[in-house]
């Protein structure tokens, strides 16, 4: 059976919200090929049965899809699991598939609607309370476009223009202190043209506040970051904080300015 394409993207999607919100991702790991013993070894008493590693599958299963956030009824995860035990048994469906195809979609479409403006307000609510707290912090200054930075090193250079090309090594996080990117994991300082639309706005404002060499820190709010949608692994509504280090600039290429809106 074979549902719209829109339908795989929204269910991918809301994977991906739910692993990058997760305190830690639960990883199944399907062990190599090891070199054998010199002597034969007593095979060891399996610890779980085949039933419990299936259950555990399903959990698995269960929680990267969200059910739990999108406030799955008993009924409905019922149901689910029918239409799991039929496509398992290889069987045909009681229904029309092509048919029915959008009303999952729609279906689905309500249950992350109601998720996403449950997380939105969430996310602002933590977001007010933050900046409340930060109002304690001397060090921060606040622009007004809401923008909140502190400068961590000064640096030694010229300001950040637009149009240069920066090289810099960064730390993403929310206010939670989940890190959602940091360039020094990768191994490698992140490149970019400091330009509007290229950049968010509160990265394109802060970064001209700071002289090469030097380290600053972000405070973003969601309407100089990614706003009410969000973007992949950033939740909607979600206040921003990067340390950034600007290690160098030159140059820029040209890049086209934004369409206008």
């Amino acid at each position: 059976m074979k549902f719209p394409s829109k339908l795989t993207a929204a269910l991918f999607g809301l994977v991906l919200l739910n692993a990058a919100s997760a305190e830690e991702a639960v990883k199944f790991n399907v062990p190599g090929v090891a070199a054998g013993p010199t002597a034969a070894a007593k095979p060891a008493a399996p610890k779980f049965t085949e039933a419990q590693i299936a259950e555990a599958y399903g959990w698995y299963m269960g929680g990267q899809m969200g059910l739990r956030q999108m406030e799955f009824t008993q009924a409905q995860v019922e149901a689910m699991a029918r239409g799991m035990i039929g496509a398992a048994a290889g069987g045909q469906p009681s229904f029309d598939a092509k048919a029915i195809g959008p009303e999952v979609e729609a279906f689905l479409g309500k249950k992350n609607e109601a998720f996403m403006t449950k997380l939105r307000y969430q996310n602002m609510a933590a977001s007010t309370a933050f900046f409340e707290q930060l109002k304690e912090n001397k060090n921060v200054v606040s622009l007004p476009s809401g923008l909140r930075y502190e400068i961590v090193k000064p640096g030694t250079g010229a300001v950040p223009q637009p149009g240069q090309l920066l090289s810099m090594h960064y730390t993403g996080a929310l206010v939670s202190g989940q890190i959602f990117d940091n360039t020094r994991e990768r191994g490698q300082p992140a490149e970019l043209v400091l330009q509007d639309g290229v950049v968010i706005p509160g990265m394109f404002e802060g970064l001209q506040k700071i002289g090469i060499g030097g380290t600053i820190k972000l405070y973003i709010p969601p309407s100089l970051a990614y706003g009410d949608q969000g973007s992949q692994v950033i939740p909607p509504g979600a206040t921003l904080i990067f340390e950034i280090e600007v290690l160098s600039a030159k140059e820029g290429p040209k890049v086209p300015a934004p369409a206008a809106k």
